[in-house]
């Protein structure tokens, strides 16, 4: 299997909106579209000219590129009769491939973003928004269960990155703990003290996921 990953498309919003579902309301940049230019610049905090509306829980270096799979589409439209496009998750990079899964992504991994390097710093935590989106409050709690929550990359280095460009890997990080399993730990096995040490203890993962798993590891004890 290859490590280097396909993009679909390079997805933007320049500007929040107010999105509407039956049971809550949000103003927010979640419904991003395909970039038109052939080349956009990555900043260490995202995309220009990409607009983060809740800058508490997003944006910043950590979460500077939001990602997701479109291999997964499939499953969402067969499970709940979505149908999914780019951006639906409201990533920034659509991806494909099976080096795209969840199960195949690690925690500290590198890739060559065009000019840019960027590396994996978390899982994607799905919130309410995505169930605003397509009016199925449950939605976030679907992607908990399954893992398929897509994931962040953090921007190492900065440039120029191409529509054409992949995410071509670089590095492993010796440890390889996955997002998936990351997710299984946080959402399916939170009395696991074991892993949840050895997720404390990964400096590449983000300190506010290492801070929650640092409360689930106390009062496993």
């Amino acid at each position: 299997m290859s490590k280097n990953i396909l993009i679909k498309s390079i997805n933007i919003k320049d500007k929040a909106e107010v999105l509407k579902a039956d049971h809550q309301s949000v103003k927010t940049s979640y419904c991003k579209l395909p970039i038109q230019e052939e080349e956009i610049y990555l900043t260490f905090t995202g995309f220009s000219g990409d607009t983060v509306a809740d800058k508490k829980h997003h944006g910043g270096n950590d979460k500077a590129i939001c990602c997701y799979n479109a291999d997964r589409f499939p499953y969402w439209k067969k499970e709940l009769g979505f149908d999914l496009g780019f951006a639906a998750f409201g990533e920034n990079l659509t991806l494909e491939g099976e080096g795209a899964l969840e199960e195949n992504v690690f925690v500290g991994d590198r890739y060559q973003l065009g000019e840019a390097i960027v590396e994996v710093s978390e899982p994607r935590g799905p919130c309410y928004i995505i169930g605003i989106r397509y009016n199925f409050k449950k939605f976030p709690l679907l992607c908990q269960q399954t893992g398929y929550t897509g994931f962040y990359l953090r921007t190492i280095k900065e440039g120029i990155v191409k529509k054409t460009d992949q995410l071509v890997h670089a590095y492993t990080h010796p440890k390889k703990i996955s997002v998936m399993h990351i997710n299984h730990i946080r959402y399916h096995d939170i009395k696991n003290k074991e892993e949840l040490q050895r997720l404390i203890d990964l400096e590449e993962l983000t300190l506010e996921w290492r801070e929650k798993f640092e409360v689930l590891l106390r009062k496993a004890k």
